[in-house]
This record gives C-alpha cells, structure tokens and sequence, in this order.
C-alpha cells in the first residue's frame, strides 16, 4: 500500500480518468476526475467504514493507472469508453435484457440499403431505433418502401451480379439502381426522405406527397396519382399505430429507474415527433449505498456514449447529482452541435411520461430477475457459490429460511420457505403462530419457531414401514432434514436460532443469518460478518430467498390482523356462524342495532331458531351489565 500512497500523492491536479487495478493487473474500477490527486486520494483516507463495497475495492487494490484529459467532459466519454472495454466489476455496467433491433441506412454506399440489424454498430451507418421487436423494424422498411422505392437487394452494388431486375422493380417497389433507371443523385433524394420521416418530420412528408397527388391529379396522371394516394394512405396507417403523446411533438428520450435490493432496471422511450417509436430495457448489479440518480447518471455516459443521435430534451424519473446533471449535458450539448436539456419533470404531461418509464422498468425487471431465478446454470452457480463461500460440508440442496413479522402488539407470526436445488419449493412452505412470546421480540420468536420445527424433525421415524419406503414426497414439510438453515437477522438472531438448533439435537446442520441493512452474513464461530461480492450469484439467490420468507411472513401477519378486526361478539355467540352473522347484519345493519332488538323480535327471524335467538339476546344484555 505504501508504494500505492506514493503514487497517488505524485498525481497530478488535472482532470482526467483513474483505473484501480489488483495483483493480476486486472482494472477493478475506472472512474473519472476535475482533480486526479484529489479524488484518487479519497479513496485512501479512512472514510465510510461501514460501505463494504468500498472496503472490498480497497483490500484488493495494489496499483493505479490514470489518463490526463484536456477537460472533465473529455474524462467523462473517456470513462464510459474504458468501462465498456474493461468491464471492472466495482463499476455499475448496464447490459441488454436482449440485443434489440435497429433500422440501418448504409450511408457508405453507392445506393444504400435500408435493412435490420443487430448487435454491433458501423461506421458511416445510420440507426434508428431501438424497436420493440424484430417485425415492428420489417413492418416499417416494408411500408416506407411504398412511399419511398429504395432496393430491397442485399449486395452491396446492385446489379453486379448480372441478373436483370427483380419483381420489385416491375410493381414500382423500387426505383432500379441495378437498371441505371435512377442516377445515385436521384436516389440519395430517396434515402433522405426515408431519413426525414425516421428524424419525426412527418407532416413535411405528408404534405410533399398531399402536393404531389394533387399535380398529378391536374396534369391528368391519374394512375400516378392514385399510386401517391396509396402511399399517404399506408403512412398514415403506421403513423396511427405509433402512440402520440404530445400535440407539439418533439424528440425527447425518457428515462425511468427501478431498483431492487442487489439490481438496477432502466427503461428507455424513444420519442421522434411526438410519436414513441419504442422502448429498451438495460440492467446492472445495484452498487451499495447507490441511489437513482446515481444510478441514472452511470447509465446516461455508456447510453450515450455510441449513440449517433441525441435529442433536445432528456427526461429522467430521478434528479442527477448536480455536478454529473451539468456535466452531461456539457458534454452532450457539444456533442448534438446544439443545447441538450436533461430535466427530471414534476407534474404534467412529462412527469407522466416519467412514470410510464418507470413502470416499464419495474416489470421489466422484475421479468429479468424471474428469468434470471429459472436458469438453470445460473442456480447451478449460486448454489455452488454458497457452498464455497459459506466454507459448508455439503451443498445446500435443501435450504430453509425463516423470518418474523410483529408490526404491533398482537398477531406476531413466522414463516418458514423453502428451496430445494435452488428453486422455491411452495408446498413445503409453512407459518407459525408465536405463541406467549410479548412483541417486540424477534430474538425469542425465531427462537420458538427454530425450536417448534425442530421438534417435528425430531419426531420423524427412523426407520420407515416398507409400505412407506422410497415415498420421500410423502413426507411432510417438517419431516425433512435441511442441509442450510437462514435466518433473516443478525448476530442476536443467529444466536437464538443456534441455541434452538443445539437443544433439538440437530448440531449439523449449517446456519448463517443474513441481515437486510448491509447484506453482510453471520456465521457462527466467526467474529466478524462476511460480504459477498454484490453481483455474485451466491448473495442474489440468498437475498431471493430472504425476501421470499420476509414476503410470507408478512402476508401472514396482515391476514391475522384483518382477521382479528373483522371480529365482533357474534363470532363468539353459540349458533351463530358466518351464514348467520352474515343475515343478522344485513338484516338489522349493525351490531349495536341487533344489541337493540328485544327477544321476541330475534326469536320472530326465519334464519335462526329460538335457542340461538336466546343465546344473541342474552349475550347483549350480559355485554350492557359489564
């Protein structure tokens, strides 16, 4: 680290861009700097001791690179260049959910093509999009080409080949470059409307047409006109399949963020026109102690860093640090040749749009991290990395974890999941009613509950009938032995957990406690919690299956709640049921209304007999003497 110390206080006070690197020479962080010595040196005073993400970049950091740059601008695109190509594992990096397509427009040649692609960019290409799917990009190259007869060929020269013309040049699909019908003039007039739609200048387009119809129409060209007509018609057609959101129209790209507690979801709408041409999803591992805006700013740098189009409003759901807000839109204001506004909207019209993003970014996510929860080499690895990390004796096949939820006084309750393989197990699922423990006590009720499922453990047979052998789903829930056991908590809570586990007699199995707070484990026998790497496979399974018994429990706990409120002093009256609970009240309309009623009247009522109606009365009058 000395050598480290020495180099930082040698850097100089310029702007530019800073790559931690460990013993291998890996980068483990890039980031970006108005003062190199400064910033860098920040990163070796005893600062936010409770931040382990920092903790561990400084454990495994040995040596430091850095670029001078002629201005934070400069250091920004630089940045965003270096952590696509290095990939460091401390910084937020966004990936597709998908490669999504574009329009291109090979602008290198001679007649260009018009097409679908994917993946990687080229040079002297122009894109539009991100489309939603593969056919919404087929749809539109197939309706411009009725309105703008540019080739449907693949090679590169038409006509090289030798063949003559295709179809597509006979039903007047394509103006015949391969022919020398179109000089590459002509047809560079072609593309430019193509262009011009795409950029959002729909009226322009529809009024050239609207004026060219109406000359062929007075010239006498009817068949050329009619031809025209056709082509407004299918525009018109795509343009009311795009969705409007403004009158005033416009270019603007919407940006809305969702996190979850180890993940970030960005969504992207692209508006062209006032038109939403679509949508793109991105996602990153969530850094600790990363917030929206945070968030926002990494990806804004790497979205727009190869974007070969910037439009004049950016709308973000989540307001950016002030000092990355004015440096991006420096930045991207030089790059456009004209001003960039970025605005996080309020109210109105805009804020809507916001919303409407981070919608999409909360389902897509949440799609991302199911699929990600059903693929098998992903759970093949975070089972293994529990293994390792966890320093267990066995793989965790069977996991269980449990949880308390006592928001009041009364109803405290517990929950016990289950995942077998890495996948939830739902019928194995259960929930306990604490029983004599007061609120709040988590400590003792996990307690209980360890010591309430152990107990039924121990009551499995061990030695099975031969009718029963080999009928291991026939056992029940509690009857099986788990190979891990976690509790949602700290150190007190695994304490508690291990008395119960060492009293039942279960001394093998493993436990470890994971705390929500800072996503640190608990192991027993170790002094200190453990940090696993925020984007490992291991903490993402362990902290799906945390929040899966933090949800059942907490279900459990409301329904107890809405229960007990439901309650009222018939439910305690003999012969009365939910049938006649439910006539009584709509009968008389309230409680104290049935109170009220004399015992002549209650023994008249058809849905009950005179016992019962005895039972109410008496039950009424008894309450009134209390």
């Amino acid at each position: 680290m000395l050598n480290l110390v020495e180099k930082v206080n040698s850097l100089p006070e310029s702007p530019g861009v800073y790559l931690f690197k460990d013993l291998e020479g890996k980068v483990l962080y890039v980031g970006k700097a108005g003062s190199l010595r400064k910033r860098v040196g920040s990163y070796l005073r005893p600062r936010d001791l409770e931040n382990p993400r920092l903790t561990q970049l400084r454990s495994r950091m040995v040596d430091v690179d850095f670029i001078v740059t002629a201005n934070e601008v400069e250091a920004l695109l630089l940045e965003a260049n270096l952590i696509k190509r290095h990939q460091p594992p401390f910084n937020v990096i966004f990936r597709d959910d998908k490669s999504y397509p574009y329009m291109m427009i090979c602008g290198d040649d001679l007649y260009p093509r018009v097409m679908l692609t994917r993946g990687q960019r080229r040079r002297g290409c122009i894109y539009f999009g991100p489309f939603a799917h593969a056919g919404a990009v087929r749809e539109t190259v197939e309706t411009l080409r009725k309105v703008f007869p540019f080739r449907a060929c693949r090679q590169k020269e038409p006509g090289k080949n030798g063949v003559g013309p295709c179809l597509d040049y006979h039903i007047k699909r394509c103006s015949g470059p391969c022919t020398g019908a179109i000089t590459p003039e002509e047809y560079a007039e072609i593309i430019a409307g193509v262009r011009e739609f795409m950029a959002g200048r729909h009226d322009l387009i529809l009024r050239r047409l609207e004026d060219r119809m109406r000359e062929e129409s007075l010239q006498q060209e009817y068949e050329l006109a009619a031809r025209t007509r056709d082509r407004l018609a299918a525009l018109n057609r795509m343009l009311e399949k795009q969705q409007a959101h403004s009158p005033k129209g416009g270019d603007q790209d919407v940006f809305g963020v969702r996190l979850s507690d180890l993940d970030a979801g960005v969504t992207t709408i692209s508006i062209r026109g006032g038109k939403i041409l679509g949508k793109q999803d991105s996602f990153s591992d969530l850094p600790e102690q990363s917030g929206e805006g945070e968030i926002l700013a990494a990806f804004l740098s790497q979205f727009y860093s190869n974007s070969s189009y910037t439009p004049r409003e950016i709308l973000l759901s989540h307001p950016l640090p002030e000092a990355e807000g004015k440096l991006l839109e420096g930045w991207l204001s030089d790059k456009a040749g004209r001003k960039v506004r970025i605005a996080a909207p309020r109210r109105g019209t805009k804020r809507r749009l916001v919303e409407r993003a981070v919608e999409n970014a909360g389902h897509a996510l949440d799609l991302h991290l199911a699929k990600q929860a059903s693929d098998l080499g992903w759970i093949s690895r975070a089972v293994s990395g529990i293994y390792d990390a966890l320093n267990l004796k066995t793989p965790p096949y069977r996991i269980e974890c449990y949880d308390i939820s006592n928001l009041g006084a009364d109803d405290a309750v517990g929950s016990m999941v289950v995942y077998e393989g890495g996948l939830p197990l739902r019928r194995d699922f259960r929930r306990f009613r604490i029983r004599g423990v007061a609120a709040p006590n988590d400590v003792a009720m996990i307690e209980q509950v360890l010591s309430r499922r152990l107990a039924k453990l121990a009551s499995t047979p061990e030695k099975r009938p031969e009718s029963e052998a080999g009928s291991e789903r026939r056992l029940d829930s509690f009857h099986k032995k788990p190979d891990l056991i976690v509790i949602d908590g700290g150190d007190p809570q695994l304490s508690a957990a291990l008395k119960a586990i060492r009293e039942s007699g279960f001394g093998d199995i493993e436990i470890a406690a994971l705390a929500k707070k800072m996503e640190e484990l608990y192991l027993p026998g170790m002094r200190e919690s453990i940090y696993l790497p925020r984007d490992s496979e291991a903490l993402h399974l362990l902290q799906r299956i945390r929040d899966e018994a933090h949800r059942y429990a907490l279900d459990y706990h409301h329904y107890r709640r809405e229960k007990r409120t439901r309650r009222s002093v018939l439910d305690d009256i003999p012969g009365i049921g939910p049938k006649r609970k439910k006539y009584l009240l709509r009968h008389y309309g309230s409680v104290g209304r049935i109170a009220q009623a004399s015992l002549d009247e209650l023994q008249g009522l058809s849905f009950i007999d005179k016992r019962t109606a005895e039972n109410v009365y008496k039950r009424f009058k008894d309450e009134e003497r209390k």
